[in-house]
């Protein structure tokens, strides 16, 4: 229960949420995205996403320490 409830709260993991959902409802929509902007639209969600988690890795390591 305690590892579902760290992810509810995680920010990376509702922007991965809500990112695939605007990806979903704009083809279901209708929205013609080109390449070009869905590459502008993830690229940067995804550099986020691994910057937080290289960030929270380096703060589990110098817990260990």
């Amino acid at each position: 229960m305690e590892e579902r409830k760290h992810w509810l709260l995680s920010r990376k993991f509702w922007l991965a949420v809500l990112t695939a959902i605007t990806m979903i409802l704009s083809d279901e929509l209708g929205i013609e995205l080109d390449p070009e902007t869905i590459v502008a639209i993830v690229l940067p969600v995804v550099a986020y996403i691994l910057g937080e988690a290289y960030v929270d890795a380096q703060g589990v390591k110098t817990k260990k320490e």
